[in-house]
């Protein structure tokens, strides 16, 4: 395949190109007949949304996101009016950040960061609840050691009423303004020295620092 640099040559005024030439061109463009494929795709930033499967059921959308994708664009998933709301996200390793308000005010039950995530965004799981049919909300936190950054509101959900144990990673060197604001949290465990004292975390909750 040529660059377009090497193309351009090819083309210049008085030339005359052969049919080598113009092969050369369509070879080095996809067609709008052809598929393109997932590790066809060499950008340095891959930008969601590209999504491998989802699954529809009712008012929940499950989705999966690929590995090769290296940062959720802002705004990508944020929950806009639907009928329905993602409530579980699949993330394959790869992905090292999460941008501001990536899924904000969906529903997303149980949040699990893969291995290579080290930054989320402020309000990137702003908000999780039912705005569809119920009051259900976000259940359950697991973060990966590696993340360095969480932002401000990142995961401040008001209406979350289930999940009461969160574990920070020793990595985290960075907690933003209520991004932990989640009236149901009990315990809390996070590195020493972390300083979450605008985290938002209940004051009723424990905080232990190891």
């Amino acid at each position: 395949m040529k660059t377009k640099e090497e193309l351009k040559l090819l083309f210049e005024n008085g030339d005359k190109p052969i049919q080598e030439d113009f092969w050369a061109l369509l070879d080095s463009y996809w067609h709008k007949d052809e598929k393109i494929s997932e590790n066809s795709i060499d950008s340095t930033e891959k930008v969601i949304p590209f999504i491998i499967d989802e699954v529809i059921l009712g008012n929940a959308l499950s989705i999966s996101i690929p590995g090769n994708v290296k940062k959720i664009k802002q705004g990508a998933f944020q929950y806009s009016g639907m009928v329905y709301q993602i409530i579980e996200v699949k993330f394959s390793e790869g992905i090292e950040e999460i941008e501001v308000g990536a899924f904000q005010g969906q529903n997303i039950k149980k949040i699990k960061t893969p291995s290579t995530l080290k930054v989320i965004g402020g309000g990137a799981f702003f908000g999780q609840s039912n705005g569809v049919n119920g009051t259900d909300s976000l259940e359950e936190i697991n973060l990966n050691e590696g993340l360095t950054t969480i932002g401000n509101h990142a995961f401040d959900c008001p209406r979350a009423t289930i999940i009461e144990d969160l574990y920070i990673p020793s990595t985290v060197t960075n907690v933003g303004q209520n991004a932990f604001a989640i009236p149901s949290l009990k315990t809390v465990s996070a590195p020493t020295g972390l300083d979450l004292s605008n985290a938002g975390i209940p004051a009723t909750a424990t905080i232990t620092y190891r």
